[in-house]
């Protein structure tokens, strides 16, 4: 793989250097086993939790060697950041399918002693929570056979959330856990049994259970501003988008329900006034998010059995570009449209043709940071950048998954693919 020859160690040092003393100021993370740092000897596997925007940064200026790290491929679609970010280590992976190229970078990475970083849940956690791993990670440390350490960050989710646009102030901690330290015990072991082990490492609940359990706060006057681009269903009135936040509380526009974050991210709740049976508010984000997951496909049922031609969802004025993989991204349309139907999505332009897109057609689903969708009809794909930041792409993304639509990632409790 061409990339692997582009990795500039000396550039990596500088931005470890320079751009990590900023990181190391408004970033403060405590490593509670610092010692197991020194023990580490190169070449090793890092299998981080990805729970906020800046992890593989920090992971880079904590660890006293380079950092070889798997990205999507979506950000090596503009040529000049690919190359940016090659310099300093980082690899793609292509989405929702096996990459040949990736695994024979990290074999190369290996044989030459370099470090690899790579993100078993293959997306960043949107309500604190663990995510489904990918099984192929167990293959791949079958293949790897080298060390293997699993760095757990608490307190992320809450400093700088998926949805959330800015820092807020208080406590993070990294623990660092050995998952394999002898390439004997990895070969003696089946991909089964290694997934099995990896998964009970990386299995956390970060503003459900590590930050009350330890008395965290964390200040901010906008904890919940942009909740709506995770939390799109009302628990009252159950509409759909018809959340908005503001400050610190998120409310529906719809019947009046309210819902206000404290310094450890937990709600309470004003009642719908409208709503004749005001739902129990929720304790935590995740539990809002999990709870959406229960009832989103009945409602999606109850649409499919309507005798009516309205779309479930539609999103306007939407800018959406077509691509393939690392390819340039090209303007289909400025101001077009998405609508979900009962079998079908409908993708209107400003001018031209609409393109109706069957579900069983479409594949490789998903969310990029915060909001910009994307997926591939047959060898085409799809980025859907929405015009307002308070839109959500996760609604589209929870709808297609309960369609039974291929994500490239899976679901809590759902099988992942494997590679």
């Amino acid at each position: 793989m061409k990339r692997a020859k582009v990795f500039n160690k000396g550039i990596y040092l500088f931005m470890k250097y320079t751009a990590g003393v900023w990181f190391k100021i408004f970033y403060p993370v405590k490593i509670t086993n610092p010692e197991i740092i020194k023990e580490m000897k190169a070449p090793y596997l890092l299998l981080p939790n990805h729970i906020m925007m800046w992890d593989s940064a920090i992971l880079t200026i904590l660890f006293p060697d380079p950092l070889h790290c798997m990205g999507s491929e979506s950000h090596f679609r503009k040529p000049i950041v690919g190359f940016l970010l090659s310099l300093i280590g980082i690899f793609p992976k292509a989405k929702a399918k096996s990459d040949l190229g990736a695994i024979r970078h990290m074999m190369d990475l290996k044989n030459k002693k370099k470090n690899i970083c790579v993100y078993p849940e293959g997306q960043m956690s949107w309500d604190g929570g663990s995510m489904p791993l990918f099984y192929s990670t167990a293959k791949l440390i079958k293949l790897l056979k080298i060390p293997v350490y699993v760095p757990i960050f608490a307190g992320g989710s809450a400093v700088y959330p998926r949805w959330g646009t800015g820092k807020r102030k208080g406590p993070m901690e990294l623990t660092i856990h050995p998952l394999f330290t002898d390439s004997k015990e990895i070969k003696a072991l089946d991909p089964d049994s290694i997934f099995e082990k990896l998964e009970k490492v990386l299995n956390y609940q970060d503003m459900d259970l590590t930050i009350p359990e330890r008395g965290w706060v964390y200040k901010s006057e906008k904890k919940a501003e942009y909740l709506e681009d995770i939390l799109f269903i009302c628990p009252s009135c159950r509409g759909i988008a018809t959340l908005k936040s503001q400050g610190n509380s998120i409310s529906c526009t719809s019947c009046g329900y309210k819902g206000t974050l404290d310094d450890q991210y937990q709600f309470s709740y004003k009642d719908s006034e409208k709503s004749e049976s005001p739902a129990a508010g929720h304790k935590t984000i995740m539990e809002w998010n999990k709870w959406q997951e229960k009832v989103l496909p009945q409602m999606l049922a109850s649409y499919k059995a309507e005798d009516s031609e309205r779309p479930f969802m539609l999103d306007t004025e939407i800018e959406i570009k077509t691509g393939f993989r690392m390819a340039p991204l090209q303007i289909w349309t400025k101001k077009g449209s998405m609508a979900l139907f009962k079998d079908h999505v409908m993708l209107k332009p400003e001018k031209g043709d609409i393109r109706l897109i069957p579900f069983d057609e479409m594949n490789g689903v998903h969310v990029m940071t915060r909001q910009k969708l994307e997926f591939y009809h047959e060898k085409t794909l799809y980025v859907f950048f929405f015009p307002d930041q308070r839109i959500s792409g996760y609604k589209w993304l929870c709808a297609f998954r309960k369609l039974g639509i291929p994500s490239s990632y899976a679901w809590h409790g759902e099988e992942v693919e494997k590679i």
